[in-house]
């Protein structure tokens, strides 16, 4: 019962959600419409042992039992085993029968090719539009690829879909898609005027800054209240968008919507997954946190952030969004927005995996000194984290740890390698751990993992394939710092992982 009451997963109840769950189960509310939309969810939760919001089989089959009681019907398990294979395998049923399962309804050990991750053997280009303009085998490009082995994955489960309500156009989070709208194109002169632009795009113009910032900070103050509600390990399915450093790139994130959201995330039959570092560098980063946070309140089961190294205040002193701020709204409504900006930041979960098989972060693999190298460990992690470094080890190792590439392996560093479990200190960074290939097969191993997805270094085609092709780091921000590397992003569907780049040109 307290599974099931329990909307927000906070392992206690309020007086209201009490309330609510007896009315649930009170047999005169109605059976139609919301009411009974409602008590589905209660009984779902219900029987969500687990509460990873998908009804494996053998919690389905428990469902069915009780059914079968409330009528009379035979519970003998062979009676109950082909009820549940008979609803599983029905089409006109809202469950769906995982290939991962037997005919006959038992799990079985997935063993065939078809039920594995690997990687795709080609990368595609679109254009801003979303018009795709190339194909390039990967090995053609400009990246070391040594591996593409295909590993189990498991889909013994069966899930169910909330709605979301994200259409009202007075809200704070389409008001702010708005504005951003007027931001991105810029107006043209009227009323017989010169054919000139008035306003430029990616210009504020005479828009009124404290307008902007008086709907940001209430933006903020929803976005944080659903990042609360998040775990620090998201478990996300497939198919998930994954993309890397942003760092304030407004035109290249509008680039990615047009390429893969258009219609909003909502309406696009995926999840985004996105890897940290928002801010600092690019001269956007105001913008850039608007828009992923007002997508985030438009759907937050389908838009997710993770937390990167430049989502911390002593980082963004050193580089561009605390100036940023102050130049935008001037030094007291400036640091307003920026704390308001930087609280959400601290609940941002820390990492994600997808269909339990595809580990993403912004830096790199925890080492088994944090943790024993175990994902559940990441759920231990503070929260709010207001300082990863003094708070924990094991977030800060995450946020800025980098893979050691084999060529950089010397027989200097390779008996501390050997001491450390494939981990040595990150002298690039002065923080944090390189992290060998060695180490990340045993990561992988241990935590029944695939692949590890990553961002926190530019590449020159957007992403880069390393660690014998169980390694993805991509990068999302064209064109960095004035260089002249491309975007890209990776797509996990279908058991493939595919690289998306964005044509910038």
């Amino acid at each position: 019962i307290l599974r099931a009451f329990d909307l927000n997963k906070k392992r206690e109840l309020s007086f209201h959600e009490v309330l609510l769950g007896l009315a649930a189960m009170e047999p005169c509310t109605p059976h139609g419409s919301t009411p009974a939309e409602m008590r589905c969810h209660y009984i779902f939760r219900y029987y969500d042992v687990n509460s990873d919001n998908h009804l494996q089989f053998t919690e389905f089959k428990e469902m069915l039992r009780d059914i079968r009681l409330s009528k009379d019907h035979a519970v003998d398990e062979q009676s109950l085993e082909e009820d549940a294979v008979k609803n599983a395998n029905n089409s006109d049923s809202e469950f769906w029968k995982s290939p991962s399962m037997s005919f006959d309804g038992s799990s079985r050990e997935s063993t065939s090719d078809d039920d594995r991750y690997q990687l795709a053997t080609h990368a595609v280009k679109v254009r801003r539009t979303g018009v795709l303009t190339d194909v390039s085998a990967i090995w053609d490009l400009p990246i070391s690829l040594t591996a593409m082995k295909k590993l189990e994955t498991d889909k013994t489960r069966f899930s169910r879909m909330s709605s979301v309500d994200s259409f009202n156009q007075r809200s704070h989070p389409n008001e702010m898609l708005t504005g951003l709208r007027y931001f991105e194109r810029g107006i043209k002169a009227q009323n017989g005027a010169p054919s000139k632009v008035s306003v430029e795009a990616f210009d504020w113009g005479q828009v009124e800054k404290a307008a902007l910032a008086k709907c940001l900070l209430a933006l903020c103050q929803q976005v944080k209240e659903v990042l609360k509600e998040e775990p620090r390990l998201l478990r996300l399915n497939s198919p998930t968008y994954i993309l890397g450093d942003i760092h304030g790139n407004f035109r290249d994130l509008v680039a990615f919507e047009k390429a893969l959201w258009r219609m909003g995330p909502l309406l696009t039959p995926a999840n985004f997954l996105f890897l940290g570092d928002y801010v600092d560098r690019g001269s956007f980063g105001v913008e850039t946190v608007s828009y992923l946070f007002a997508q985030k309140m438009q759907a937050p089961k389908k838009f997710f952030l993770l937390r990167g190294n430049h989502e911390l205040r002593s980082v963004q002193k050193m580089f561009s969004f605390h100036t940023e701020c102050m130049d935008k709204f001037g030094e007291d409504l400036g640091v307003e927005v920026w704390d308001a900006v930087n609280d959400c930041f601290d609940y941002m979960p820390i990492a994600a995996t997808v269909d339990d098989k595809i580990f993403c972060v912004h830096g790199g693999i925890p080492s088994p000194a944090h943790g024993s190298g175990y994902l559940s460990a990441i759920a231990e992690i503070p929260v709010p984290l207001r300082d990863p470094e003094e708070e924990s080890p094991l977030a800060w190792e995450i946020l800025w740890s980098d893979p050691l590439s084999s060529d950089a392996i010397t027989e200097e560093i390779q008996p501390e390698l050997e001491l450390n479990d494939g981990f040595i200190f990150n002298s690039r960074r002065g923080t944090a751990h390189f992290f060998s290939c060695d180490a990340l097969q045993e990561f992988l191993m241990r935590n029944k993992l695939t692949h590890v997805i990553r961002a926190h270094e530019v590449q020159q085609v957007g992403f880069q394939v390393q660690q014998k092709g169980k390694l993805l780091t991509v990068f999302s921000s064209s064109h960095y710092c004035g260089g002249s590397n491309e975007a890209a992003c990776v797509l996990a569907d279908n058991l493939k992982l595919r690289m998306i780049r964005l044509d910038t040109a």
